[in-house]
């Protein structure tokens, strides 16, 4: 048994639990009482405690609260208990005793300090004094000092009060009819170090303010070296931070402490990922690899590296690797089957991911990768249902009700890709895809006005998809008859990629509508350079550009002009 469990079943615990507080002392011939007690007894002879009166004791808490406050030592929204509190909690001689509703914290401060006599924990039974329930306004902490008062307001504010899960006892008397545990001399080492390992009950955690920081760092403490294990929790913390390069910074210190340590190379692996450092988390995963071949986290990241490098069969030879070691690796068998669908081998990425199911049916992530897989094979239906097992399991998924709204469009349901894509905007308003979706929707229900609405939107938070957005919103212009903007918005889709054949073919319709026969056939000739199999519909009336052609100097630009119409004739 360890020691601390050797005083967590002292049947003085056992007897009752609820409404106690608890609170150690180093020396156990101290007794329990307030240090405005000891104080008052500094100066009187030592053969006796003397009481002090009612009246003594409340001058002497409106004394220090006055004298506080014109030195302006006090925080102007601090009530006077809160001052109080503030005067306690720095050293002030006070009326407050001091617990915990923790046993392992007052049996921690038991331990610490007197290291040549033996420690107590009292315990007090809150149910058997007075709930102080905060000051009226007018009302002095003082007027029932007569009574013992349990004080347990909100200490969130202050740090320390906060870590030691602080409670108060006031009052002008001591307190007796309490429960006692001591703690052998011998224990108390072994007790300060248990909760520190097991429980991070230690100096720094119970003193979170400038002045513990300072004490726990005065010259009287050794210098702390931290361990391997220590770098590599701050370089977890920051991980999650996304504050990667410090995160990369703490696992290298762990490394200098422990080259030996897979955790931190394996982890700055993930951390230069997070840079987008492939080549680097590679590297760093390799290391992990070496020092320990069966780190299955490390061959799972290199997997996720040569991913983002768009090496996917190398990617899947990793996560091989990783579910070889650990073959219920539901995120290995995941991300497997995101890298078949990459290489188009869509039953393969099905498999990985229903495997990911098999290890773990919570995961949305595999849900949604079958969902798409499903989709390119054309199985809409079951690639809905798939969809929809994401959502069920992660409702406010973006990229499931975005993905679903795809799957929708090409089964031909628009409105439900509509109400499918404006949720997926409802949980993530810079979502492009989905504002394209909706476009793309109401252009085949034919409200080309809300179409173009939703392109200007996407555009709006991605300026640069060519395709997407400024290409389908220049044909929507077409079908509205608004040529003009219709070729500003293809000129955009040029700007972006001058080798679109659609956003030229498109311009050389808009200039054809608007009579500009000699832009419109420099447009369409381009367009036919670009994609010589470019034929238009034999309803396309040419008539009009065909005599404006005729009519020109027969010279060589007019025999290429009547070339590219024919073969836009397909003639």
């Amino acid at each position: 048994m360890s020691v601390v469990a050797k005083y967590l079943t002292k049947p003085q615990l056992q007897s009752g639990k609820i409404g106690f507080i608890y609170r150690g002392q180093s020396n156990a011939d101290w007794g329990l009482t307030s240090t405005y007690y000891r104080r008052f007894n500094f100066s009187k002879s030592n053969d006796k405690s003397h009481n002090p009166t009612q009246k003594q004791f409340q001058d002497y808490h409106k004394d220090l609260i006055s004298d506080a406050k014109s030195y302006h030592y006090h925080k102007k929204e601090l009530n006077d208990l809160e001052l109080l509190l503030e005067l306690q909690h720095y050293g002030a001689a006070t009326g407050f005793v001091d617990f915990s509703r923790d046993f392992l914290i007052a049996l921690w401060f038991a331990s610490h300090g007197n290291q040549n006599t033996g420690g107590k924990v009292f315990l007090l039974d809150t149910n058997s004094i007075d709930k102080f329930s905060g000051l009226q306004e007018g009302e002095e902490i003082f007027a029932k000092c007569d009574k013992l008062q349990f004080v347990s307001n909100n200490f969130k504010s202050n740090n320390r009060i906060f870590s030691q899960k602080g409670v108060f006892v006031f009052g002008n008397q001591t307190i007796d009819d309490v429960k006692t545990i001591e703690i052998l001399q011998e224990d108390k080492q072994p007790i300060l170090q248990e909760p520190s390992n097991i429980f991070s009950i230690d100096e720094k955690s119970l003193f979170q303010d400038i002045h513990g920081f300072s004490m726990v760092n005065d010259v009287n403490h050794p210098i702390y070296e931290k361990t391997a294990e220590e770098y590599i929790e701050k370089g977890n913390n920051n991980y999650h931070k996304s504050e990667f390069e410090k995160a990369i910074e703490a696992y290298k210190k762990a490394i200098e402490i422990n080259p030996d340590s897979d955790m931190a190379y394996s982890n700055m692996g993930s951390a230069y990922a997070g840079l987008k450092k492939f080549e680097e988390a590679i590297e760093a995963c390799k290391k992990a690899i070496e020092i320990n071949p069966d780190s299955d986290g490390a061959h799972h990241n290199i997997g996720l590296a040569y991913y983002n490098l768009g090496k996917f069969e190398r990617a899947i030879e990793a996560y091989k690797k990783a579910i070889e070691i650990k073959p219920d690796s539901y995120m290995a068998y995941c991300n497997m089957g995101l890298a078949y669908d990459k290489l188009g081998e869509l039953k393969e990425a099905i498999k990985a991911h229903k495997k990911a199911i098999e290890f773990n049916s919570n995961i949305d992530k595999a849900y949604c990768g079958m969902g798409h897989a499903y989709a390119s094979l054309d199985k809409l239906k079951e690639a809905i249902e798939a969809y929809k097992k994401a959502i069920e399991i992660k409702p406010d998924s973006d990229m499931a009700y975005c993905n679903m709204g795809s799957a929708y469009g090409k089964s031909g349901k628009f409105k439900e890709a509509i109400e499918a894509f404006k949720k997926a905007i409802e949980f993530n308003s810079n979502i492009d895809k989905a504002y394209c979706g909706i476009g793309l929707s109401y252009d085949k229900l034919g409200e080309f006005k809300e179409a173009i609405e939703a392109f200007k939107k996407a555009i709006e938070f991605n300026s640069n998809n060519d395709n997407a957005y400024y290409n389908n919103m220049g044909l929507v212009y077409l079908k509205l008859s608004g040529f003009k903007e219709a070729i500003e918005a293809f000129k955009k889709v040029i700007q972006f990629n001058s080798n679109s054949d659609v956003a030229y073919d498109g311009m050389g319709l808009a200039y054809l509508k608007l009579g500009k026969f000699k832009e419109a056939m420099e447009a369409y000739k381009k367009a036919i350079d670009l994609n010589p199999a470019l034929i238009h519909s034999k309803q396309q009336n040419w008539h009009p550009l065909e005599t404006w052609i005729n009519n020109l100097t027969d010279d060589d630009k007019k025999q290429q002009y009547l070339h590219t119409l024919k073969r836009l004739k397909d003639e």
